[in-house]
């Protein structure tokens, strides 16, 4: 591994390292109800959306309050209530979709980096070795160089596998994107989630492990 590389994958570690301490799928319930009327309010007030939609319904009990390492945080449920999570309220969406079998919900950070989170269509009952083996290949099929990967995790309730990539631009080959992607399987879905960032991403560590770590998958 060169440089680069063993400095990229030290931040996948870093990214492990903060998600330790969350849950495992093995002690988790069933889905809890859906949020009650007096917890939801809409919050698509900004990004490239349609405004005739809720993309996010306010979802109170992930609320948290601002920290010295981290802004504060308000808990939304995505994915119709089947993803839910605490993000920084600086946040904005960019994106969403909410199309069967192609549902997605990305948000950008003022700090440089996109989130996204994708619901893919693989089967949640096969193994992790078939189930990576079959994100690996669309990877490298769609010119990323995997520099680190099948790092495993835990969010609040799914387990998960990190990898980081590295890509470069068609439009400017001198260019390079990076992005941590973390393939997340609950007993229900299998979801992807992606951090699309510059070479460096140490400052907003915080925010994506917090982020991260505070996902409810149903």
């Amino acid at each position: 591994m060169n440089a680069e590389a063993k400095r990229t994958a030290s931040v996948a570690l870093g990214l492990v390292l903060g998600l330790a301490g969350a849950g495992l799928v093995s002690g988790c319930g069933g889905s809890p109800t859906a949020p009650d009327r007096d917890q939801v309010f809409y919050l698509h007030d900004r990004g490239v959306i349609d405004k005739r939609y809720s993309w996010e319904r306010y979802f109170a009990p992930l609320d948290q309050a601002e920290t010295k390492a981290l802004p504060r945080r308000v808990g939304v449920a995505v994915l119709e209530g089947d993803v839910r999570l605490a993000r920084p309220v600086d946040w904005y969406l960019r994106s969403a979709d909410y199309t069967p079998e192609r549902r997605f919900i990305s948000w950008q950070s003022p700090r440089s980096f996109t989130f996204t989170i994708f619901e893919k269509t693989d089967p949640v009952r096969v193994t992790w070795d078939a189930l990576l083996d079959r994100y690996e290949a669309n990877a490298t099929k769609n010119g990323s160089e995997i520099l680190a990967g099948r790092i495993p995790f835990s969010t609040a309730n799914a387990q998960g596998r990190e990898y980081v990539l590295k890509t470069a631009i068609p439009a400017r080959p001198d260019l390079q994107a990076f992005a941590h992607e973390i393939v997340v399987r609950s007993s229900d879905r299998v979801l992807l989630v992606q951090v699309v960032h510059g070479e460096h991403i140490d400052d907003a560590m915080n925010e994506i492990v917090d982020a991260v770590r505070s996902m409810l998958v149903y």
